[in-house]
């Protein structure tokens, strides 16, 4: 090959390359608003957005359980950001996490349109205000509950929820298992009081279906319990065995 043809050779690479590149910037100019325009398909929700959404969901879901003030705080999320489809964004309860405990993690499936996206772990803290008996002085054991001792306080009973007493309580015999200093919470547990429902009493059974009574039968008492326990009660005829929900001083609630 002579000089002339290796230059003309040369020449003819050059321009092959320089079309390429030249190719190369334009696609990339051509596809540049289409990479850099945000898509119409997707849209992002802040975390600090689904922290107060899926808190309200569930403080929602236990005020219909609950007689009291509940708060609910999500107090972290995997991610500074969610990326969803465009559309109607809801979340739904995962699980068995309707229980409410003070610290937890809450499952929770979120959906567009009613479409499933994906699940989130998202750990909380819930709190139950209610005005509950206090005591208003050092209580000593073995002492009766008066009005005098004790005072009602809208106080956070989250880790005792099930054991707090209201005022309603002080027109029972109740007296103290252990000291109760100023400003402590009366748990039930550390107290004794008269049963609305004693063992082998005679009990009026009410048997309730949708809401309406059906009907009501004499029963036994199988064993203690207070307005709002859960006791087993027995048929004196049939001898079977029903659980039944305290609504009174002797009387039960079956529902059937």
């Amino acid at each position: 090959m002579n000089i002339i043809d290796k230059i003309m050779l040369k020449k003819s690479n050059t321009t092959k390359d320089k079309f390429k590149k030249n190719l190369l910037s334009y696609c990339l100019i051509a596809l540049l608003p289409f990479i850099m325009a945000p898509s119409s398909q997707a849209q992002v929700i802040s975390s600090s957005k689904v922290k107060v959404d899926v808190a309200r969901m569930f403080e929602n879901n236990y005020k219909k359980v609950i007689d009291g003030d509940v708060q609910v705080k999500i107090t972290a999320t995997p991610f500074a950001d969610l990326q969803l489809p465009d559309g109607r964004v809801t979340y739904k309860i995962s699980g068995n996490n309707d229980k409410i405990l003070p610290r937890d993690v809450k499952r929770v499936d979120v959906y567009v349109n009613g479409v499933f996206q994906r699940t989130l772990n998202l750990p909380a803290q819930t709190s139950i205000y209610k005005e509950v008996l206090v005591a208003s002085e050092q209580i000593n054991r073995e002492q009766t509950l008066t009005k005098e001792c004790t005072e009602v306080k809208k106080v956070d009973v989250s880790m005792r929820a099930d054991f707090v007493l209201d005022s309603s309580m002080l027109e029972k015999d109740i007296t103290t298992k252990k000291i109760f200093q100023k400003g402590e919470i009366i748990d039930r547990r550390f107290v004794k009081m008269r049963p609305d429902v004693a063992r082998n009493a005679d009990v009026r059974v009410f048997f309730v279906s949708n809401g309406n009574v059906m009907i009501s039968i004499d029963g036994t008492a199988m064993s203690d319990g207070m307005l709002g326990d859960y006791i087993n009660v027995e048929n004196r005829n049939y001898k079977k065995v029903y659980n039944g929900k305290i609504i009174g001083e002797n009387r039960v609630l079956v529902n059937i």
